[in-house]
């Protein structure tokens, strides 16, 4: 495949996946065209469980403050 990240964004592949975070926080899970009988991937089904957890604040707030510094919040 060509480079497909360019100045004017990022093209995904007919079979790719991708959780992509705008800068105003928006949150959207491209994804293929499954078939009802295509097995999906794994990593796949992952970001869709990340997704429908993503609304649940307080569980983002949980996770964001595992990885960040304590002494932020001063």
């Amino acid at each position: 495949m060509a480079d497909s990240h360019g100045k004017n964004g990022t093209v995904l592949g007919a079979d790719e996946v991708a959780l992509v975070i705008k800068a105003d926080g928006e949150a959207t899970l491209c994804l293929p065209d499954y078939e009802d009988d295509d097995e999906v991937p794994r990593h796949t089904l992952f970001l869709v469980a990340l997704m429908n957890k993503m609304q649940d604040e307080n569980w983002v707030d949980e996770i964001i403050s595992e990885i960040l510094p304590e002494d932020l919040d001063d």
